[in-house]
């Protein structure tokens, strides 16, 4: 009969295995995401045993243009194939069904991505990014006059960004508009 993990060695197994099976990093978002919909993790412990994970070099926190993401290091890989088989193969299958159906998604997430800043004198700066390879090829700084006409411009920058791309690319190239 397989021995199988609890508590928060389990909830550490499962967070260096999203990272693994993800093959790329993730963000703190798409991290969590994964593990709470898909273990009976809440947020109190994900923040806990992340938090040691990285405090013990299991994985690693890596600044790109889009915030921050996560990746296991070979020292979290090592700890994983030692003991990855402890936690309970429908969990593993439920993780890796997650990860493929969501795959894409995820990209996409990482090549669109938006902050808001906000300043003491009351103004709001929104920026958009678009990223391809790590890189931030095309950004807008947009100021605004409040937080809420911010969030409302960035509710529409995933529709929105390859028309805004392409617009800005043809006026400064001077090439006729696309339809």
């Amino acid at each position: 009969m397989p021995y199988f993990t609890h508590g928060e060695t389990k909830f550490k197994l499962i967070i260096l295995y999203i990272l693994e099976q993800a093959g790329t990093l993730l963000t703190a978002d798409q991290l969590y995401r994964t593990a709470i919909l898909n273990s009976e993790m809440d947020y109190f412990t994900f923040q806990s045993v992340t938090n040691e994970l990285e405090e013990d070099g299991f994985m690693t926190a890596v600044r790109k243009p889009y915030g921050e993401c996560y990746g296991i290091t070979d020292y979290g890989r090592e700890a994983l194939d030692m003991f990855d088989k402890t936690v309970p193969a429908d969990e593993r299958k439920k993780l890796d069904a997650y990860l493929e159906d969501n795959r894409s998604a995820f990209l996409r997430e990482t090549q669109l991505s938006s902050r808001i800043e906000k300043h003491p004198n009351g103004t709001v700066t929104l920026h958009l990014v678009l990223t391809e390879h790590d890189h931030a090829f095309f950004s807008i700084a947009l100021d605004t006059p409040s937080e809420e006409q911010a969030i409302e411009m960035r509710s529409h920058w995933e529709e929105s960004s390859e028309p805004i791309y392409n617009f800005v690319w043809d006026a400064l190239l001077k090439q006729p508009e696309r339809e």
